[in-house]
């Protein structure tokens, strides 16, 4: 149990994660439910899903999960409207779900391919956000982003639409944090680096990519999936009470080189 001064960190607190089947999500969710928080946890495949909701049990945490394709407006509000009533207000907004699409600009895919991307990094955070809103005003909650290294910097792998969803996702939590501190609404995001999920798991098998990003990696390794967690779960804890519109990188010093 993650505490302080002797009580759950979270407790009580109604936590939404989105993208939860897998990888970061399901670490993020997991340690949230450790805490003391009381889950929503959500994507778009039903299997994985309800493997994170057993686990979370497992531990004694309270969960529901719902399928929800964060790309579709009308779903986010439909699940708003169900965690509210089941569970109560949304407190704790983690925008996890995304995806990672490579295409050459100026070839036949590419724009199907910047369409979809940005319907779900980038346009389904918005959707998200609108949905919870007045939860999250109610609860004068927080919101946690999901963003990237690639925020920051480009890569030469043909992720033209992947980086420009990221770099929007920091400035939209940047404007975000600015608009919703009226309401002591709390938003913040983290940056991962190079970690070691099933989304990065063509990269982690092409010598090439892999050489690249450990060139710039001082740490020398991937992240684990887990070690995002610990940071989304200080984001949106009392002990970042001040802390808003922050973009925290969690990348083994990838951006420090």
């Amino acid at each position: 149990m993650i505490s302080l001064n002797g009580a759950p960190l979270l407790q009580g607190k109604v936590a939404v994660v989105t993208g939860a089947g897998q990888g970061m999500g399901k670490e993020i969710a997991l340690a949230l439910a450790k805490a003391g928080a009381i889950l929503a946890i959500a994507d778009n495949n039903a299997d994985t899903l309800s493997g994170t909701a057993d686990e979370i049990a497992a531990l004694g945490g309270k969960v529901e999960a719902f399928v929800w394709d964060v790309a579709d407006p009308a779903a986010a509000v439909e699940v708003a409207e169900k965690v509210s009533r089941s569970l109560g207000d949304c407190a704790i907004l983690v925008n996890n779900a995304g995806i990672h699409r490579r295409g050459l600009t100026g070839s036949p895919e590419h724009l199907d391919t910047w369409k979809s991307v940005m319907s779900v990094n980038l346009d389904g955070i918005m959707y998200g956000v609108t949905a919870f809103l007045e939860q999250l005003k109610r609860t004068k909650g927080c919101i946690v982003n999901l963003a990237s290294i690639q925020s920051y910097a480009a890569a030469p792998n043909d992720t033209t639409a992947y980086t420009t969803s990221k770099g929007g996702v920091l400035m939209l939590t940047k404007a975000l944090a600015v608009e919703l501190a009226r309401y002591e609404i709390r938003v913040n995001a983290v940056a991962p680096g190079f970690i070691d999920t099933p989304q990065t798991a063509a990269s982690r098998s092409n010598p090439d990519r892999v050489a690249f990003v450990m060139s710039h990696t001082p740490m020398k390794r991937a992240g684990r999936a887990y070690e995002i967690a610990g940071p989304v779960v200080f984001l949106a804890s009392p002990l970042a009470s001040f802390v808003n519109g922050a973009v925290l990188p969690v990348d083994g010093g990838f951006l420090a080189l």
